[in-house]
């Protein structure tokens, strides 16, 4: 399932980077000590991009060389899910089907194929789930240390892995069998609760920050409620069979039931607490890509179904029937691009566009980063943000070395121009003017602008060629009338 795998995958590692991995292009593009700031100027923890920094030493910053890491990553998520389904059904036809699933699933070719920290995370929780389910089944000392280490490491690749965490510690607590086992998972909650707490500052940070992303995420997201009903259908199979067989009272193992519930209320218990603090406005978590470790895990809890199944051949039914669900709702065309956002072409082409010019042009970039709304407070305002601000262009996409005079905008009313901008641009230069969106987001951003100088009387130019999510415009002033 690997190979099958990595076939759907590896076409897909030279797609131009979406802002997204742009982050991590600008956040590993310089020495290692600037790494911890510009993580968490994108909400973010640095040791996934330590980990990036360092391979980008040796394979040098390309599209796919950012992206490697999390490749290397979803193809062991692949086999770890495969294994972990023929260890619990005992089936290797069972196990096949799932590891299928796995490899042809939307979400997991592209968190295989995206510079973040999405893929590695996949492996990680697979991994705390096995252990949590060890330390409660036989309390054995290493296991306990891995909950620790591999909860703190999952926490410190993406904060809203705290969510499956505490799914986790929720599951490890019901089935917790005797004193001994409550009293380890006071110890190892203890530990864990420390090493998290020593990040509650830049937690605290983020917190306050919510209402910025809080505007794209509801508990009633039609988008959301269409992928976990993709996601959960594929286990509409093997819940019928298994309400079947519990209604026929037909014999399963103790453990495997047992089992099933565990790995369901990891599951679960995560998914209704992102909803229900969603919906009641205390912090905005119903979302895919805070969830993705409970969606990994959704296959995990089908193979723990079909454990419980009587029989191979109801148990290989099943997994055929989440297979044909998965190819006609969750499969992506075969290699299609996944990203819409072509930013080297428009950077080639402004850059010829400035190669040919007798003057220095301003650019001007609106990368739509919700964070660049700190560039309106004078007294925030400094280089590292302004930078943070221009990421698309400032790491593996440059623009010539002419192009010294770079200026970002902000995300609310992009195109009005920032404090710095009125302090330092020149009335008389042309503006290159970058813009991600497409044609009526560039459109809006590029008259915003040239309305707040009706002085200059730009005159607003859209020279070829163009992308469907990144656009380009030119501002060239107009001589004032005598």
């Amino acid at each position: 399932m690997m190979a099958v795998a990595l076939v759907f995958r590896v076409p897909l590692l030279g797609e131009s980077l979406w802002v997204d991995e742009l982050h991590t292009a600008w956040v590993v593009a310089d020495n290692v000590e600037s790494i911890p700031e510009r993580a968490s100027m994108g909400n973010q923890s640095s040791l996934y991009f330590y980990g990036v920094w360092a391979w980008q030493q040796v394979a040098g910053q390309q599209e796919w060389s950012l992206r490697f890491p999390s490749l290397l990553s979803g193809i062991l998520a692949v086999g770890l899910v495969t294994a972990v389904a023929h260890r619990w059904t005992k089936d290797a036809w069972a196990a096949i089907g799932i590891g299928l699933i796995a490899s042809l699933d939307n979400d997991w070719i592209f968190f295989a194929t995206e510079a973040r920290t999405y893929a590695v995370v996949q492996s990680v929780a697979i991994l705390q789930l096995l252990a949590a389910w060890h330390a409660s089944q036989h309390d054995r000392p290493w296991a306990w240390a891995a909950v620790v280490c591999l909860s703190l490491i999952n926490f410190y690749l993406h904060y809203s892995t705290i969510l499956f965490t505490g799914g986790v510690g929720l599951a490890l607590l019901s089935f917790a069998a005797n004193r001994t086992i409550r009293w380890h998972l006071l110890i190892a909650g203890t530990i864990l609760l420390i090493g998290i707490g020593l990040n509650v500052p830049h937690l605290l940070a983020i917190f306050e920050r919510r209402a910025n992303w809080a505007q794209f995420i509801t508990a009633t997201s039609s988008n959301e409620w269409r992928r976990w009903g993709t996601v959960l259908a594929l286990l509409l199979p093997a819940s019928v069979a298994v309400v079947a067989s519990w209604l026929r009272r037909t014999a399963s193992e103790a453990t495997s039931r047992r089992r099933f519930f565990f790995v369901a209320l990891i599951v679960l218990a995560p998914f209704a607490a992102a909803w229900l603090t969603t919906a009641t406005g205390v912090a905005a978590l119903f979302f895919g890509r805070y969830l993705f470790s409970v969606e990994t895990c959704v296959l995990l809890l089908l193979a723990s179904m079909v454990a419980m199944l009587p029989g191979r051949w109801t148990a290989r039914g099943v997994v055929l029937l989440a297979v044909l669900i998965a190819v006609y709702l969750r499969m992506p065309l075969p290699w299609a691009p996944m990203r819409s956002e072509n930013w080297p072409r428009i950077v080639n082409a402004a850059s010829e566009r400035i190669d040919t010019m007798d003057s220095t042009p301003e650019i001007v970039i609106a990368a739509g980063l919700i964070e660049t709304d700190v560039l309106l407070n004078e007294e925030e305002i400094s280089e590292a943000w302004e930078a943070f601000a221009r990421l698309p262009i400032e790491s593996i996409y440059r623009l010539p070395d002419a192009a010294l005079k770079k200026f970002g905008l902000t995300y609310t009313r992009a195109g009005q121009p920032t404090p710095r901008y009125l302090a330092e641009s020149d009335p008389q230069a042309t503006v290159i003017l970058l813009v991600r969106g497409g044609e009526a987001k560039a459109n809006q951003v590029a008259r915003r602008f040239a309305g707040a100088f009706p002085e200059r009387g730009y005159q607003i130019e859209a020279p070829k060629p163009q992308a469907y999510a990144v656009q380009w415009r030119v501002l060239i002033p107009q001589p004032a009338a005598p």
